[in-house]
């Protein structure tokens, strides 16, 4: 089932989104972030190599940025080093009302075949099933739509994003270098857990089809 994981709710708390929090969050996208042009957003830092850039491959540490926002750091702290202990590169995702993270894949070409490619999420504000799945004739949404709700996603299949609020959407997440490790039991447990409490949102990679044409959705 690990293998098979597309899309899965966490039993984990939900996130606690405050006025206050978004207030500053808003304030650090426009004074203090960086530009994904391949996914057409913008990333605050918060647990990245050197807190300035994704691809410079210094040992991760907490950003300046992360300084402000202690609610999150806490949050990944208490809920989510349990099971990562070596915590990946984390940001928090901004998308701008109206806007669209096109059809993309979160991994190299390299390691599309090697690797697990689990991507820990959890919007903090906005909506989630405005994420879907991309087929060679058909798209695949999200079956529920639980805000502030953390879940575990595939970035190995290719994916879209449309963020249809009136608002930014602010959404934490970790990703590579961290990946699963097939003695993690804490993280068996965990997807175990959560796919007996959320098993209606379950999506599987076995239950879909993958587009032929998969290069184009690769970082250049």
């Amino acid at each position: 089932m690990i293998n098979d994981l597309a899309f899965l709710y966490l039993d984990l708390p939900k996130f606690n989104t405050t006025p206050d929090l978004v207030k500053r969050l808003e304030k650090i996208v426009d004074e203090n972030s960086f530009d994904d042009k391949f996914r057409n957003c913008r990333h605050i830092p918060i647990h990245v190599s050197g807190g300035d850039t994704l691809e410079n491959e210094q040992e991760p540490i907490w950003s300046k940025e992360s300084e402000q926002l202690p609610e999150i750091v806490d949050y990944i702290k208490k809920y989510v080093q349990p099971w990562a202990p070596k915590l990946g590169r984390i940001v928090v995702i901004s998308t701008l009302p109206g806007e669209k993270n096109p059809t993309h894949i979160d991994c190299s070409r390299e390691t599309f075949d090697t690797n697990t490619h689990h991507k820990f999420r959890v919007v903090i504000r906005g909506q989630t099933n405005n994420l879907y799945f991309n087929g060679p004739d058909e798209t695949y949404h999200i079956k529920e739509n639980l805000l502030q709700q953390p879940f575990m996603m595939n970035g190995a299949w290719p994916h879209t994003m449309v963020n249809l609020d009136k608002t930014i959407k602010f959404t934490l997440a970790m990703g590579s270098p961290w990946d699963v490790d097939k003695n993690n039991l804490q993280y068996d447990k965990l997807i175990l857990k959560s796919l007996a409490k959320y098993k209606s949102s379950y999506i599987g990679k076995s239950m879909m089809k993958m587009p032929t044409n998969i290069d184009k959705y690769f970082s250049k």
